[in-house]
């Protein structure tokens, strides 16, 4: 334990501080409810309890922000369901309040030693976000397929699982999204909208056994119709009886002699050679599909052995400034904007963290783990607040407030400069406050810079009116 005062190492005995005699009872009340939460959170963690790990672990750092090992465990556990932007925010924030001994440095060093790893994860979240988009405007095939990718590339990513989950619900497409909510499951297996999404599709969420499941959800039907329809149908014959009056009836035996050679003949002529066929077909199936996944494999090392050469030069040099920045001090002054973004980020607040970090001048940051940090929330949210901006500037344009206009949709193109709908309602609103140079500027940079754009001909045209 140390000291808050003057940051001295101390036994959790002492009542006082022995070097500038500061009062630690209230303190150490704190640090025992904090870690009373991260040891029930630890707890949860082992069982896979993995929601209510997080839970036990924001509880224990709400109390002592500065309990690293709460903060790192926290990190492992979002990292541990793909959210990897989450799990580098904490650890990034364990390390600033523990420079030394940090365990941080270690699960930092998993990630970003691993260059190519990085840019996947980095590329999965950009595929993800991309899907939430085309869910949300009915594009479903199209976000399954990148969805798929993602899942592919990181079978632990929840939010993807459960995005794949509600899709298939809406395509009406039930086993699959069993299939999904129970993967799902396995990795946290008291996610509160994994155990709602089963119950909506009325299964069980304590079951395990999927197919049984779906088997028993889907043929039941089936099954009961399949039995109104032959009722009242003879489902049973009775054979004549082999003794009648006490005696043995031989034409009876040799019946049945005949019905068990007819029988033998049966299965080795029909079954035997059919179970061969389905034997072989099975097999030549399965030899197909490892030749299949063998031609894959094959490219796919070779696609890496080009890659080799030019990663192992970025390797080293990575190294470097990753030891660089670990040997540098943390600027408390120079970073608290960052950091601030990120705790709105983490808190669910995402327009707040983008407002905050689009002011930052990310140049001015030394630390590639804060610089990684800050482009994939970049990317995680400005693309969203450049949509929105573009929503309200577009609103302001159809009620004639122009100046309105301006402002917002000059944020839109601050947050995404290839916003080229925002670009040209831009160059329309200069044009109605007869700014014409302005309204020239933009209409020439969608006509230079985005050359296929749909917006080029409306911008040529617009263009021309104020040449003329």
């Amino acid at each position: 334990m140390y000291c808050p005062k003057c940051g001295a190492y101390l036994s959790f005995k002492n009542k006082r501080c022995d070097r500038c005699n500061e009062d630690l009872k209230s303190y150490k009340k704190i640090c025992s409810l904090s870690n009373q939460y991260y040891n029930d959170g630890l707890r949860k963690a082992r069982v896979r309890d993995l929601s209510g790990a997080i839970v036990s672990l924001r509880s224990s750092l709400q109390i002592d922000k500065k309990n690293t090992k709460a903060r790192n465990l926290l990190g492992l556990v979002y990292y541990e369901i793909g959210e990897v932007v989450l799990a580098l925010s904490e650890w990034v924030l364990s390390k600033n309040y523990q420079e030394k001994d940090n365990e941080a440095d270690y699960y930092m060093n998993l990630v970003q030693d691993n260059p190519t790893k990085l840019h996947q994860l980095n590329q999965n979240v950009k595929k993800y976000n991309y899907a939430l988009a085309q869910s949300k405007i009915g594009n479903l095939d199209v976000a399954v397929v990148q969805l798929k990718k993602v899942i592919a590339s990181q079978p632990k990513y929840l939010s993807a699982l459960h995005l794949l989950a509600l899709i298939y619900i809406e395509l009406e497409e039930k086993e699959k999204a069993v299939k999904c909510l129970r993967k799902a499951q396995k990795i946290d297996i008291n996610n509160t909208k994994t155990l709602y999404y089963l119950s909506c599709l009325g299964i069980n969420p304590t079951v395990v056994r999927v197919d049984k499941e779906i088997k028993k959800s889907i043929s039941k039907e089936k099954h009961l119709k399949a039995l109104e329809d032959n009722t009242g149908e003879q489902q049973f014959f009775s054979p004549d009886p082999v003794i009648r009056d006490g005696k043995i009836d031989k034409w009876s035996i040799l019946y049945l002699l005949i019905g068990l050679v007819v029988g033998v003949l049966t299965v080795f002529f029909l079954v035997v050679p059919t179970m061969k066929k389905s034997i072989i077909s099975d097999y030549n199936s399965q030899a197909v599909s490892m030749g299949e996944e063998q031609t894959r494999m094959a490219s796919e090392i070779l696609t890496l052995e080009d890659d080799k050469a030019q990663l192992e030069g970025t390797i080293d040099e990575l190294n470097k400034k990753i030891k660089k920045m670990q040997d540098e001090a943390v600027d408390e002054s120079l970073y608290e904007e960052v950091f601030q973004g990120i705790f709105k980020y983490i808190e669910g607040e995402k327009e707040e963290a983008a407002e905050i970090l689009i002011q930052i001048d990310i140049s001015k940051i030394q630390g590639n783990a804060v610089k990684e940090l800050y482009n994939l929330i970049k990317e995680d949210t400005f693309e969203n607040m450049s949509a929105k901006m573009y929503k309200e500037g577009s609103n302001y344009y159809n009620l004639g407030n122009y100046d309105g206009a301006v402002k917002a949709l000059k944020k839109a193109l601050k947050y995404n400069k290839d916003n080229v709908n925002a670009m040209y309602f831009l160059g329309r609103s200069y044009q109605r406050l007869e700014d014409t140079e302005n309204a020239k500027k933009y209409y020439r940079k969608i006509i230079n810079d985005y050359p296929n754009d749909v917006r080029v001909s409306e911008a040529t045209r617009r263009l021309e009116e104020l040449e003329e």
